[in-house]
Order: C-alpha cells, then structure tokens, then sequence
C-alpha cells in the first residue's frame, strides 16, 4: 500500500505516530499529507464488503450484532460474495441506525461504500450534513428504545452531533460519561470501540493456539486517558490481521477492538485523526 500526497498539513500520524524509537529501522516519512478525505475506501471496495470489516471485530468479540462473525469474516476476506447484507447489517443496532439516516438524508443506499465509510470513520459528505436534523432523526429512532441508563438522549447531544461512529462511542454510548470514576473500564472500552488510525512498525507472523500462523503488526497508535479531561497518548500495540491485508512499516491502518480493520492512505488516516479529534473537542463542554 503506497502512501498518498496532497496538502503539506503535517497530522499526529507524521509528527507522532510516525517517530522513529531507538532501535528501529527508520521508516522513510512520506513527502507530504494528503487533503482530507475517504475516497481510496469507497472507490476501491464495496459497501458490504466495507461493512464486514468494520463490523467482524465487535460482532467476534459479541459485543453487537447477531452471531454472524464466521459470514463477515469470510466476506471480509473476500472468500464469499456478500449478497444481501441487509438482514445481518440491520441486527447492528447502532450502526444500521446512523446507516439508514445517513442514506437517507444524502439520498444513497444505507450499505453503499459512501454511507459504510461515513458512518464507521468519517467523509467530507457525512461532515456536511445538518446536523440538527440528523440528531432529531436519529433520536427519533433510538430513545424509545433507550432505558434509563441511556437519559442522556436528548437535545442537549446537539453540540457533540456528527453522523459518525465516534459520536456513537463518545457521546451515545455512557462510556465517556463513566471515565471520571476512574475505574479501568471505560477507557478500555472506548479505546476498544473507537476506530483509531496507526501507523505500522513491524510485521511478523505468530502461531496462533491452534496451530496455525497468524499475522500480527506492531503499530503506533493514541489512546484515550483520563486526567480532569480527555487527553490522547502515544501507544504502540500488536494488532491481528485478520483479513488478509498485505502490510508493512510504515503501511496505515484502521484499528478497532485490537484488529486491523482497514488500510488506510495517509489522506484517510489524517481525516480519520483529525475527526477524532474534533469530536473530542466537541465533547469538552461536559467537563469544563
């Protein structure tokens, strides 16, 4: 996977991620950034396709959806033709919702390519939208479905609104509501949920306990901590590649519940952290 070029805006990926640790073999740092978008994604992959890989991790883990992790692996992978996706997609509570209501107010099928890859990392289609109309939309939808630990939905989510995954995980879920409590596992969870781009630094094949090879990436990555607000930290983790992807240092990808779920250009890796980012800016107002 080649990197792509673009605008010189230099991201955390580059002046972070990117850093070479005593030891390492250097990494060539690419010419320049890229602008922002996602357009590598949704041009090059289709939309179930997409789906399978954003969603296999949480859904393995049984974390959402039905028990479908055997199917969207093997799409995934590309070794079964996905046909209709509809009836495992809409088992995803929260994603198929925010899926549909996209569609629907950019007038595009819920499991095109835009729409996935909107929803799961962000695109500059998804960034325009109204965001007050999509709030309205969505929570007509999923507050009377919503107990009591979810009194949270309402309008007072408006500034925090964006059509993405990581409003879902940042300020739906009551996830971020429950970090300040200090306990381990929020912070766990949205690090978990939350799609971070990394950077890879080293590949090697591990056996795996049954015997079989399994290939592992060392990537550079930031993870959400806790100190009277939210604050990103350097991280470098071993992730699995599950579907095949052919990668290596310096190669950029999308990490979700400690997998590769996708491989990203510079471009889709800077938006992606920018976004990131952003919706934890949007957020701060709750801890001020």
């Amino acid at each position: 996977m080649k990197n792509d070029q673009g605008s010189p805006h230099q991201s955390h990926i580059e002046s972070g991620y990117g850093k070479v640790k005593e030891g390492d073999e250097p990494t060539p740092p690419p010419e320049q950034t890229a602008p922002r978008s996602t357009s590598h994604l949704s041009a090059t992959e289709t939309g179930e396709r997409l789906f399978a890989r954003f969603a296999y991790a949480p859904n393995a883990l049984g974390h959402c959806g039905p028990a479908a992790a055997e199917r969207l692996l093997a799409i995934a992978r590309g070794e079964e033709k996905p046909g209709d996706l509809t009836p495992i997609a809409s088992r995803f509570s929260g994603a198929w919702v925010y899926q549909v209501v996209l569609g629907q107010m950019l007038d595009l099928d819920p499991l095109s390519p835009e729409i996935v890859t909107g929803y799961w990392i962000g695109s500059e289609a998804v960034d325009r939208i109204d965001r007050a109309d999509f709030l309205r939309r969505l929570l007509a939808v999923i507050d009377p479905r919503a107990g009591s630990y979810w009194s949270h939905l309402d309008d007072t989510l408006l500034p925090e609104a964006t059509g993405t995954h990581a409003f879902h995980v940042l300020a739906v879920y009551p996830w971020s509501r429950l970090a300040p409590t200090g306990r381990p596992e929020p912070l766990a969870v949205l690090n978990g949920c939350l799609i971070r781009p990394g950077v890879v630094h080293k590949v090697e094949e591990k056996v795996n306990n049954t015997d079989h090879a399994e290939l592992h990436v060392t990537v550079r990555t930031r993870s959400l901590t806790w100190s009277d607000g939210f604050r990103w930290d350097e991280e470098e983790m071993v992730a699995t590649v599950p579907f095949g992807d052919h990668l290596a240092p310096g190669d950029y990808v999308g990490l979700h519940w400690g997998q590769v779920c996708v491989p990203l250009t510079l471009g889709e890796a800077t938006a992606l952290d920018e976004r990131l980012d952003e919706q934890i800016a949007l957020m701060s107002h709750r801890h001020a």
